[in-house]
């Protein structure tokens, strides 16, 4: 309602100085003796303009929130959450609630944006089958001002993905640089530095030449791929910020050239101090931990 508003007011605007500068010429011409047809036609011109401008703002259509039969609503600061008799989050709503405007803040926070003005819809399902159902489209999945949940994607991911397309800036080229940031703040808990060297100890890793180029990103197992593109844009935030990180995000050149002009180190280099900085989080393999034993013995 807000973006509708702004845009009819911005018309507005454009509209009146317009008919001000045309009712002006339209005198000059009355003064100077202008026969009355063209008059007549300039003045058709500026209504058509006028009707044009308000259908074509009047014409964005406010998103329809669904209300389901038989689901409760629950309000909380940015939030209301909708769900069906039985939920099991429905007993659980204040922790629900308060652990999701505290992501909300957190997230937009990391991501540097502001937190959004409309409330956000929260729709929680019982699974992934039964949202299906009901909306027609796989789950998870958000809109303008929906998210929908089916409680078996990690806890926080749509909402990542739907703050993600509130930065206001292009989607990226690279498709592992949305997932990967995505994951890292879908509050999982995973350790994705962990699981990435975990795989290059095992020959598993999949190389940042794979990683970038889309085709072969999309052909690669859906969870390695993931971890180890959460890890990556962990290694970019942390080091150089979240502004460089857009700023590579946003770039329309090569992925190779991109690095080179934003970080100044070749692919090479650059891969090689990411998987440097994940080692530092990297808990060993099952047969490689040292285990303490804290018995006391006499």
């Amino acid at each position: 309602m807000i973006n509708t508003i702004d845009k009819w007011l911005k018309s507005s605007r454009v509209l009146l100085t317009g008919l001000y500068l045309l009712s002006g010429a339209t005198m000059k011409q009355k003064s100077k003796g202008a026969p009355p047809l063209a008059v007549g036609i300039l003045m058709m011109v500026i209504l058509f303009s006028f009707l044009t401008i308000f259908i074509g703002c009047s014409g964005d259509k406010e998103e329809t929130i669904p209300y389901y039969d038989g689901w409760k609503t629950y309000s909380y600061k940015h939030f209301i959450f909708h769900y069906p008799e039985g939920c099991y989050w429905g007993e659980r709503m204040a922790d629900f609630s308060n652990a999701y405007e505290r992501y909300l803040v957190e997230n937009c926070e990391f991501l540097a944006i502001e937190i959004p003005v409309d409330t956000i819809h929260f729709y929680i399902h019982n699974s992934v089958e039964d949202g299906k159902k009901i909306t027609g489209r796989d789950l998870p999945f958000h809109t303008e001002h929906q998210i929908h949940w089916g409680r078996r994607s990690p806890f926080g991911l749509e909402l990542a993905r739907y703050l993600i397309d509130k930065m206001g800036i292009r989607r990226t080229d690279f498709d592992f640089l949305y997932d990967g940031l995505a994951a890292l703040r879908d509050y999982s808990n995973q350790n994705y530095h962990h699981n990435t060297i975990a795989r290059l100890k095992l020959g598993k890793l999949i190389p940042l030449d794979t990683l970038i180029d889309n085709q072969s990103y999309a052909r690669a197992d859906t969870i390695w791929r993931v971890d180890e593109s959460a890890s990556l844009v962990a290694f970019i935030t942390y080091n150089y910020g979240i502004n460089r990180f857009k700023m590579l995000w946003q770039s329309a050149a090569s992925f190779e050239r991109s690095v080179q002009e934003l970080f100044e180190m070749d692919i090479k280099s650059f891969e090689q101090s990411w998987l440097e900085f994940a080692e530092l989080n990297y808990e060993g393999l099952p047969g490689e931990r040292t285990v303490e034993d804290t018995s006391k013995t006499k």
